[in-house]
């Protein structure tokens, strides 16, 4: 999907921005179906790391994609 992605993103140069941010926001979704495929693991495991590792890549891309914590278009 990512690779998909990647390629009309540089297909397209007459908006580098929305094709970028279609991208990123792909890799934000990968990247939240996995931490919840994370969840539940036992404290200390490596599972459990790795999920604390994904959640703060999560909230910094959250924070910077959406700083005002609102989605354009979007229902909140």
């Amino acid at each position: 999907m990512i690779a998909a992605v990647a390629k009309k993103a540089k297909e397209s140069s007459t908006a580098p921005l929305a094709n970028l941010n279609k991208a990123t926001d792909a890799m934000h979704a990968m990247l939240v179906a996995r931490a919840d495929a994370l969840t539940g693991y036992l404290e200390g495991s490596a599972e459990e790391a790795e999920l604390a590792a994904l959640t703060d890549v999560i909230e910094a891309y959250e924070s910077q994609r959406w700083p005002e914590g609102k989605i354009v278009g979007g229902k909140g």
